[in-house]
């Protein structure tokens, strides 16, 4: 595994999905997209199967990261929060830095 993007989520249904589907048409082999859901009031789900959903009881943004981390498997790490925005060449901008 080559890249971990974290996404840590709490209460964030109104903005993950539109996250999901800029990364969904970028998505590649090596790369891994773990989401912790911090106790949101409505679960965090996803029908995208390269997204691996943690649900965890409400902590701190530190605890959540940290979560993701102990399951990440890949080389390098990166952090979105659930209500960014990224652009439609993010993964492959940052696969030619890491490469």
């Amino acid at each position: 595994m080559k890249l971990s993007i974290i996404i840590p989520a709490y209460n964030a249904d109104a903005y993950l999905p539109k996250l999901l589907d800029t990364l969904d048409k970028q998505m590649q082999k090596g790369i891994e997209v773990i989401i912790v859901d911090d106790g949101s009031r409505i679960p965090v789900q996803t029908e995208y199967k390269w997204a691996k959903v943690i649900r965890e009881r409400n902590g701190c943004p530190g605890l959540t990261r940290n979560v993701g981390l102990d399951v990440a498997k890949g080389d390098y790490i990166a952090f979105i929060d659930a209500d960014d925005l990224v652009t439609d060449d993010y993964i492959a901008l940052v696969m030619e830095k890491i490469n």
